[in-house]
């Protein structure tokens, strides 16, 4: 496959390949984990004082909760240091181009007919059902979540992880491995340490030593939580918006294709129920959770590759002729 410059970093040419954003990516992913000790711990703390009877919405979360929380607060922080240095400055910068329109709504279509494909199978195979009852205010209501949902985690996930964290990969290697590498590490922070931890411990008694161990149980987690579909689907997931971002160039398809499954996920998954038929091949609502998500994921990267691989053929066939 070639190097496309525009994704490259710091000015580099396609020929040109730089480590730096892998270096700047560690900082990033520990930096926000020793941060996240400290700022979950004073956040716990400061809520369990106000509230010392748990009676709360915040006082009733787990502690490793208010930790992945500030973890992603920190990356927050940090993240215009590293666009920054990365010398991503602009919204063109990072990747949205025109068309617009045209783009976000051919690649929405595409993450909801991904995702409907994938409700169908298993409903096919007797997994889920239709809820008995659904009234059409929480209808509406799981709708209006979907789309805001979409937006944000779509927006959010897409900047970082496309706009930032797959050029970093993209300027240190060849493009192949770059997707490889990046979808490996974007499953890998799908992994979390276990939300029960330090249920039996007082909230008063929390303190540093617990926060670095959530921090160890976090980069573990992967291990510690290993389930092999999950890893698999989010993988490939992974793969997908890749290609979606080298097939179109511009963001905005995956930002799209991201809203796409988040909103059909939220608002029609929630229309369905597991049945006792579900099991590994079938998954269940949630969708990351059987093979048959495998499959379909593995048919859209084996289209996305062929689009890409013949997208590239004519471009440097018209290359030759200019």
């Amino acid at each position: 496959m070639i190097r496309n410059e525009r994704h490259t970093l710091y000015g580099l040419s396609v020929r040109e390949y730089s480590p730096k954003g892998l270096w700047l990516l560690a900082l990033l992913y520990f930096g926000s984990l020793v941060s996240a000790v400290f700022v979950s711990l004073i956040a716990w703390h400061i809520v369990h004082y106000f509230d010392p009877e748990a009676n709360g919405y915040l006082a009733n979360k787990p502690y490793p909760k208010y930790f992945d929380r500030a973890r992603w607060l920190c990356v927050l922080c940090l993240l215009p240091y590293l666009f920054w240095q990365c010398r991503i400055t602009s919204f063109k910068a990072v990747g949205f181009t025109k068309p617009f329109a045209s783009t976000a709504s051919k690649w929405f279509i595409y993450g909801f007919c991904m995702i409907l494909l994938i409700y169908a199978g298993t409903y096919a195979l007797n997994a889920i059902e239709l809820k008995p009852e659904l009234a059409i205010g929480e209808f509406l209501s799981n709708l209006h979540n979907a789309i805001l949902a979409g937006l944000l985690i779509g927006l959010f996930e897409e900047i970082v992880f496309r706009g930032l964290v797959f050029r970093m990969f993209y300027t240190a290697m060849k493009p192949i491995p770059a997707m490889i590498a990046s979808s490996v590490f974007f499953a890998i922070l799908h992994f979390k340490a276990s939300s029960t931890s330090l249920e039996s411990v007082p909230p008063i008694d929390i303190g540093f030593a617990d926060g670095l161990n959530i921090a160890f149980s976090t980069i573990a987690a992967l291990v510690t939580h290993f389930d092999f579909t999950y890893l698999a689907a989010i993988f490939l997931v992974g793969v997908v918006l890749h290609q979606a971002f080298l097939i179109t160039n511009n963001l905005w398809a995956n930002v799209a294709l991201h809203a796409g499954w988040v909103f059909t996920i939220k608002g029609i998954g929630a229309m369905f129920q597991t049945t006792e038929a579900a099991n590994l091949f079938t998954g269940t609502t949630r969708v990351a959770d059987g093979y048959w998500v495998v499959v379909v994921l593995l048919a859209f990267v084996t289209v996305f590759s062929l689009i890409l691989k013949s997208k590239q053929e004519a471009s440097a066939l018209i290359k030759e002729h200019t």
